[in-house]
């Protein structure tokens, strides 16, 4: 059977002297592989488009009887240059689709995710836009459609209202100062709005000149954080680690 989808290319590896085999998120079936027989042949172009971060139009033969289907044609929707940039955007970017592909299993359709990231991508891809707030309401929003998002107004244990915060390292849960053991990581009263304005925000609203602060750089590193607890397989993200050493620096 021959389908068409638009598609995010997660991840690419060389098979053979010229195929390659890429793992893709798409619109309508979720994450599925392919595999590019001569896509690196000489006159062949099909194989700078399968590239990670990639927004693509394909074609493809699927059968259920196998695990990799066949790629028949692709076109480059969007190439997200700008975005490649620099080495702190390009971690930004790859961050975005490994986690879309740690976090979701194969043959799933996750429209709203597949959407989710392509946005993301694309508003990243602004030579003036903040990348870290866009990158904040990411991980946020990742993690609310993946239904894992704490309390962040009162205490998981005693209901107290917060006005300082402390992340349990074991459950990712928020906890107020008497009921302990405190992380290395608290969040005060600024940096707990500033998530729970990301429940709300649209990418629209992420205008140019917005500038980063020190309750978003809080709140990041708490998504960080939550989002390895929460989601299986993203402890694993290399890009997330270095996006870790960005933000210490």
């Amino acid at each position: 059977m021959l389908i068409s989808a638009n598609a995010i290319v997660l991840k690419t590896i060389p098979y053979g002297d010229s195929s390659i085999i890429s793992r893709l998120f798409t619109e309508d079936q979720g994450k599925i592989t392919i595999m590019a027989k001569g896509a690196w042949r000489p006159k062949k172009t099909t194989g700078p488009l399968l590239v990670p971060m990639n927004h693509i139009r394909l074609q493809y033969y699927h059968k259920n009887s196998r695990e990799i289907q066949i790629l028949k044609d692709v076109e480059l929707i969007h190439q997200f240059s700008i975005l490649r940039s620099t080495l702190d955007k390009i971690i930004l970017g790859q961050t975005v689709v490994e986690a879309l592909d740690k976090s979701t299993p194969a043959n799933n359709s996750f429209p709203i995710l597949y959407r989710l990231g392509w946005r993301v991508l694309d508003k990243m891809n602004h030579a003036d836009v903040n990348f870290w707030l866009v990158f904040a309401f990411y991980l946020y929003q990742l993690s609310l459609r993946l239904g894992f998002m704490p309390n962040l107004k009162t205490c998981c244990q005693c209901k107290s209202v917060f006005s300082h915060a402390f992340i349990n390292d074991r459950t990712g849960e928020l906890i107020c100062h008497d009921c302990g053991p405190q992380s290395k990581l608290s969040l005060n009263k600024n940096s707990l709005i500033f998530l729970q304005k990301l429940e709300d925000l649209h990418l629209d609203d992420i205008q140019p000149g917005m500038n980063n602060t020190v309750e978003m750089y809080n709140a990041l590193r708490f998504l960080e954080i939550f989002t390895c607890i929460h989601l299986e397989g993203m402890d694993k993200v290399r890009s997330l680690n270095m996006m870790h050493k960005l933000l210490k620096q």
